[in-house]
């Protein structure tokens, strides 16, 4: 459905398993005056499972992430999938020459997740995808020196990008069509640059991110035609985080270095994002979840469109982070007990109206 900068995160696989392996501090959930008092339900893991986080959702009701067993532990970290009261764990690549890690992007209502992998000699990753109980490598085109899956739609579309052996550091965007197994295609009709293919709508739509040498752009690609988003006065490098429905989300650094969250409604327009400093995801009725401007970096915000609805923060007990909005109105991500805790996947779930100045229950509740 959608994706985020996945790139980016592939290739910092130490801050993700620091991350993951918990003792930092965003929170759980007392909400300041809002309309939602959201209640909190950690996703059950395996004996012996150290931490999880829910990276993805498919709109009706599942859930996929990560978990993982500990650094040290010969089990790594495992894709898995919460779905209807089951868990299902599609572990790891099966093959020495890469990590033990998946980096999970996305998953559609059928199930299936995307991601990458890490190889162990040069960190470059490839693409992955969850079949038949397993994560198996997603087809590269000839040539290919690394690739990433960066989202995937219901129809089962997964786009993302390539780099090949004669330049590494140039990505261009590709295709992997659901109407075409085992085959992956290069998207058409765009700029000569680095590019990549960042999320994919409902209707084909593709999200892509193009780098030039000096700026940056953003675009929508289907069918082979490209049309560029309208950038933000003084944009000059962005991070998409999501298309859904037709909107588009991207972090938006200006002149000055001054960052912004931006929303593209279905005009085409950019919006800033009221009180965004880090808006990570975005559902198909145009509910963002993301981290506030509050100086703490501590709290997080739940939007509609661009007004900010209500705000979850740190309690004395807990602590979270937001990252996925789900097409059915939950919103996911990971807490932690303080102190010490290790990082939990989490789901919280609006159960009513807050009056003015209720806070909602801070606990973290265990599904």
């Amino acid at each position: 459905m959608r994706r985020t900068n996945g790139l980016a995160r592939v290739l910092l696989p130490s801050v993700l398993v620091a991350g993951m392996l918990g003792a930092v501090t965003p929170a759980a959930t007392a909400a300041e005056p809002a309309a939602c008092a959201w209640k909190p339900a950690v996703l059950p893991m395996p004996t012996g499972a150290r931490a999880g986080v829910v990276d993805a959702a498919d709109g009706s009701g599942g859930y996929a992430g990560t978990i993982s067993y500990g650094a040290n532990s010969a089990k790594g970290g495992r894709a898995v999938l919460w779905k209807n009261g089951r868990f299902t764990d599609y572990g790891n690549l099966a093959d020495p020459a890469y990590r033990k890690w998946v980096t999970v992007v996305g998953v559609n209502r059928s199930g299936t997740v995307v991601g990458s992998v890490e190889r162990e000699g040069d960190g470059f990753p490839s693409a992955v995808r969850s079949s038949n109980g397993r994560i198996k490598r997603l087809p590269e085109l000839p040539g290919a020196f690394a690739s990433t899956a960066e989202g995937v739609n219901d129809r089962g579309d997964i786009v993302g990008a390539m780099t090949d052996t004669e330049d590494v550091a140039k990505w261009y965007p590709v295709i992997w069509p659901a109407d075409k197994p085992g085959t992956v295609q290069r998207l058409t009709g765009l700029p000569d640059a680095s590019v990549v293919a960042t999320g994919i709508d409902e209707d084909g739509t593709v999200l892509v991110d193009v780098e030039h040498e000096v700026s940056e752009e953003l675009y929508l690609w289907k069918g082979g035609t490209a049309r560029k988003l309208a950038a933000p006065d003084n944009a000059q490098a962005y991070i998409p985080r999501g298309i859904a429905n037709g909107r588009v989300i991207a972090e938006v650094t200006s002149a000055g270095n001054v960052t912004r969250s931006v929303l593209w409604d279905r005009d085409g327009q950019p919006r800033v994002v009221e009180r965004g400093a880090d808006i990570r995801d975005i559902n198909r009725d145009g509910q963002l979840v993301g981290r506030t401007d509050d100086p703490s970096w501590q709290e997080f915000g739940v939007w509609q469109g661009t007004s900010l609805a209500a705000t979850l923060h740190r309690t004395d007990e807990s602590g979270l982070e937001l990252t996925v909005s789900s097409d059915d109105g939950t919103i996911a991500g990971r807490s932690w007990r303080i102190p010490g805790g290790h990082d939990e996947p989490t789901v919280w779930t609006c159960r009513g109206v807050l009056s003015t100045g209720q806070d909602t229950d801070g606990g973290i509740a265990q599904e």
